[in-house]
This record gives structure tokens, sequence and C-alpha cells, in this order.
């Protein structure tokens, strides 16, 4: 994935922290619904793009 070059990178704090925190001590991950489901449908994606190219 191609990133701006203005990108700026923010700390996190508050709430945030402590969830990522949690995550690493307890050596799981922090994800949301819409990121997972994204993500599926890309894999999907690219799955059906692969089968159809190696049918031609």
């Amino acid at each position: 994935m191609k990133y701006p070059l203005n990108t700026v990178s923010q700390p996190v704090v508050g709430s945030e922290a402590k969830k990522i925190a949690r995550a690493i001590k307890s050596g799981g991950y922090v994800a949301n619904e819409a990121a997972i489901t994204t993500a599926k449908r890309i894999a999907e994606r690219r799955s059906t793009e692969n089968t159809d190219v190696s049918k031609r």
C-alpha cells in the first residue's frame, strides 16, 4: 500500500493505548469488524482473480 509523503504518525493515547497494551501482553490483537470485513472481501476477490487467471 502506498502512503502520501506528508503522512505523519500520531502517538496512541488514552483508551486505545490501553487496548493495544492489553493485546500485546496477552499475545492478542486489536481489530474492528469493518477492517476484518474489508480484509476478507479483498482476499476473496484476489482468490477469485487468481482462479480466473489460471483458467485462461
